[in-house]
């Protein structure tokens, strides 16, 4: 610790000689009625002497109280200055033609103007102090005190040439530590003391386990001039890096951290603005562990798919450390009245990443809406986003299939693009890639001369990227259900046959193009309706006999009925000559 004893002239070495001008004195400071001050160094002309002027008033006249002529003193006693305030400054009368002689700082004879305190911020265990200087030219160094309980206000250091002190003594996590400052001139002259500063002592109280919530409280910082203008409350998690978690005005002194985590430490700070200037003082450091129920977080429901064989798989998140009591999964096929299609208490532990298969949906039927619902251990629910699966229709049209589908569905999700399938010999072939805004699609490729594609079968997939609430993003492919679009049957009938056994023209048979149907019947009948012939085999035709006999030749009538694999139905019923 530096001693000061006020008796001690402090030398200041200043390099006043400039050319062309005479160097005053170096003022250091005036003590009750006596002048000191450091001889300067002029060698343009042989010392005369040093002067002293004087006023009353700062703003002068000033006029000469004395004149040293010996070269060596440094100090000059005013005598009967009385105890009015008197203003003084030097010069150098040195025999230096043509030169200007420089006058030194004005000073008085008063104590210095008080330094202000401008933070007093801690930092780990230390307090880091700062101060605005004093205004007054003699001050050469400031007295930093703090109070220690049981001994008052001790002096902790007297500091040169800097606005800065740190204490690495004191326990601001214990206490508020209170300062002080001081400034001093050259002549142990003290200003007065400066209002105080506070350090900002932090304490943290913890909630029962499943309010999952810490209380911060602290002193409100004293003494800034414009008050303080707002607060900040600084967090980190076990060690990390701090991150700003709230911003209160200059009133708060309380905050409740909400939704803390289990066995996570927490260290608090909070930091104080002083109103206008941003001048910032840190509180000590408050941490804190929990013993919480842990919530549920970052529920959400990431994709709904359906699979090859017309199963609908959920998938979904959640943090593997929840305590949770039972889960729920909802369905509904009009995203509004669910029903619950699963529940229970999940298997321990618990993973990040769920799926569910749903064997019991019908995705071929229209959107199928899916939910999650989970109970922690404190009876609190958490509901995650509603998913829908891709729903796709396929429609015949003359040669070509229509095929629509309804958007990509999770709020959580953006729609990358579509790819369009048709399936083929048992797998699927690529028919085009779309952009998310794409629902339609047409294929104009279709051979009708191949039975496998009178009949074609299609899906779409969804490329997705889904935003989960910890800010991560995971891309997903949603599939729809497989539907299939059937060519209408197309019915070729000769009006004329044969049944010569020549080998030509022998069989009266409707050729159908393409198709093989789901029901087949085709019927012969004579002019009065009698029913001669029938066969629902789509090779078989009529041979012109009915019961093993040749009917005579004539118009008769035929009746064919044909329903396709779809549904559909074609009858046609017309006349067929028989020739011989």
């Amino acid at each position: 610790m530096k001693q000061l004893a006020l008796t001690l002239v402090f030398g200041f070495a200043f390099a006043w000689t400039v050319c062309g001008q005479v160097s005053p004195p170096t003022f250091l400071c005036v003590s009750n009625d006596t002048l000191f001050w450091e001889t300067p160094s002029n060698t343009c002309g042989p010392f005369n002497a040093y002067l002293v002027f004087a006023s009353q008033n700062a703003g002068g006249p000033y006029s000469q109280l004395a004149a040293i002529t010996d070269p060596n003193q440094d100090f000059f006693v005013h005598q009967n200055a009385g105890m009015g305030t008197w203003f003084y400054y030097l010069e150098s009368d040195f025999n230096c033609p043509g030169q200007t002689a420089l006058p030194s700082d004005t000073l008085d004879n008063l104590i210095p103007e008080r330094a202000r305190l401008e933070s007093v911020s801690v930092s780990g265990s230390d307090v880091e102090v700062s101060w605005v200087p004093s205004p007054s030219p003699e001050v050469v160094a400031y007295i930093i005190s703090r109070t220690v309980p049981g001994q008052g206000n001790v002096v902790l250091d007297t500091v040169f040439n800097d606005t800065f002190y740190l204490d690495q003594a004191a326990t601001p996590t214990e206490q508020s530590e209170i300062y002080f400052i001081e400034a001093i001139d050259a002549c142990g002259n003290k200003s007065l003391i400066a209002e105080p500063h506070s350090t900002i002592l932090l304490a943290t109280e913890g909630s029962d386990p499943c309010e999952r919530s810490i209380s911060l409280s602290w002193n409100l910082y004293q003494n800034w001039p414009q008050g303080i203008g707002s607060h900040e409350v600084w967090v980190s998690r076990n060690g990390s890096a701090p991150e700003r978690v709230a911003t209160l005005d200059g009133n708060a002194s309380t905050y409740r951290f909400q939704n803390a985590d289990d066995a996570v430490e927490y260290c608090f700070t909070v930091r104080a603005f002083e109103r206008s200037s941003g001048v910032m003082a840190a509180s000590s450091e408050a941490c804190i562990s929990l013993d919480v129920v842990q919530a549920v977080k970052g529920l959400a429901a990431t994709n709904a798919t359906v699979t090859d064989n017309g199963e609908v798989q959920l998938e979904w998140v959640w943090n593997a450390n929840a305590e949770i009591n039972d889960y729920a999964i909802l369905r509904s096929t009009d995203n509004s009245n669910f029903t619950v299609i699963e529940s229970g208490t999940p298997p321990t532990p618990l993973s990040v990443n769920n799926t569910y298969l749903d064997s019991g949906a019908n995705p071929s039927g229209g959107v199928a809406y899916y939910q999650v619902q989970t109970t922690d251990g404190c009876n609190e629910k958490a509901s995650s986003n509603i998913v829908g699966t891709l729903f796709l229709r396929a429609t015949a049209q003359s040669g070509t299939n229509i095929i629509r589908w309804t958007p990509y569905l999770n709020p959580l999700g953006t729609a990358q693009g579509y790819s369009l399938y048709r399936i083929e010999g048992g797998g699927a072939v690529l028919l085009g890639d779309y952009g998310p805004n794409t629902l339609e699609a047409a294929d104009n490729n279709i051979d009708l001369s191949n039975p496998e594609q009178v009949r074609s079968c299609y899906f779409v997939e969804a490329l997705a990227e889904v935003a989960l609430n910890d800010s991560t993003r995971v891309v997903v492919n949603s599939r729809s259900n497989t539907a299939c679009a059937e060519q209408e049957a197309r019915i070729y009938i000769p009006n004329a046959f044969s049944p010569n056994e020549d080998g030509r023209n022998d069989e009266f048979r409707p050729f159908l193009q393409f198709g093989t149907p789901a029901d087949y019947t085709l019927s012969i009948y004579d002019r009065y309706g009698g029913k001669l012939f029938e066969t629902t085999d789509v090779d078989k035709g009529w041979d012109g006999k009915s019961r093993g006999k040749r009917v005579p030749v004539g118009l008769y009538v035929y009746h064919v009925r044909v329903e396709q694999a779809n549904g559909t139905v074609i009858e046609q019923s017309g006349e067929v000559s028989l020739l011989r």
